[in-house]
């Protein structure tokens, strides 16, 4: 491994790799490992790290050089699990000495800028996921294809409002009104030859707080009682909008049913 490098450079390349991690719906203290593991390969007298869900913090300290600490706000977060496992590869090979700190740092802006699905084939596959979600609710074919079509509205609304970097609970709360007001149009058409519930569960299923409810519960069981807490009151805060926006909808609708 390449030694050149000062401190800070070192401290700038753990944090970023750290943050990149949190910004792709790691864990913290999967999070707090690596930097740590990065900067304890060289041998700092002291290494601190304290992360949350929103942000980064990491002192070392050493001898050779005043104390260094960096502080980074993470925002946007989403769930990128391949760049989680390529950014734990790149640390493994650093730590070893498989890559100079160069390379590791370009290694890195590769992995950030790393290209997902294309937004036809994400829309596509949230579509076809809510409509399999309502056949496991009990909903018949019908059912399957009109929760397939308000799946890829929902999927498209989401992604659009997603990339204009809008609040995400009020994202959730749009896409939840969206769904409900359209079941409800369709019932209105359809009448009894439809279920609202299979397909208004099926369509609300990709968007429930999987991961952050995971994660939370992984955090408070490793000790990490803050990133727990909090990771667990997003997930709440995440259910409410959804919740909300399916109440509302659905509550208006029937109303409006009622009066016709």
């Amino acid at each position: 491994m390449n030694t050149s490098f000062n401190h800070e450079q070192i401290l700038n390349f753990a944090v970023k790799a750290g943050e990149v991690m949190l910004k792709s719906g790691a864990e913290t203290y999967r999070v707090e490992d690596t930097i740590s593991r990065i900067l304890m390969v060289n041998h700092y007298h002291a290494v601190n790290t304290f992360v949350i869900p929103t942000g980064i913090i990491v002192t070392i300290e050493d001898p050779t050089f005043s104390m260094c600490t960096k502080v980074s706000r993470v925002k946007n977060r989403s769930t990128h699990l391949d760049r989680i496992e390529l950014i734990n590869q790149l640390s493994r090979d650093y730590v070893v000495g498989n890559i100079s700190l160069d390379e590791a740092n370009k290694k890195l802006v590769e992995i950030e800028t790393l290209s997902t699905y294309a937004p036809f084939t994400i829309i596509l596959w949230v579509g076809i996921s809510c409509a399999f979600f309502s056949i496991m609710f009990k909903g018949n074919t019908l059912d399957f294809f009109l929760t397939f079509m308000i799946g890829l509205l929902v999927g498209s609304l989401h992604y659009t409002l997603r990339r204009k970097y809008i609040l995400n609970y009020f994202v959730l709360f749009i896409c939840s009104l969206t769904i409900g007001f359209s079941v409800m149009s369709c019932y209105y058409i359809l009448g009894d030859k439809m279920h609202i519930e299979p397909i208004v569960i099926g369509c609300i299923m990709p968007l429930l707080p999987g991961v952050a409810f995971t994660n939370a519960i992984r955090d408070a069981i490793g000790d990490e009682l803050l990133s727990g807490i909090s990771r667990a009151v997003e997930a709440l805060l995440i259910a409410i909008s959804l919740a909300a926006g399916i109440g509302i909808s659905l509550n208006i609708g029937f109303r409006l049913g009622g009066l016709l």
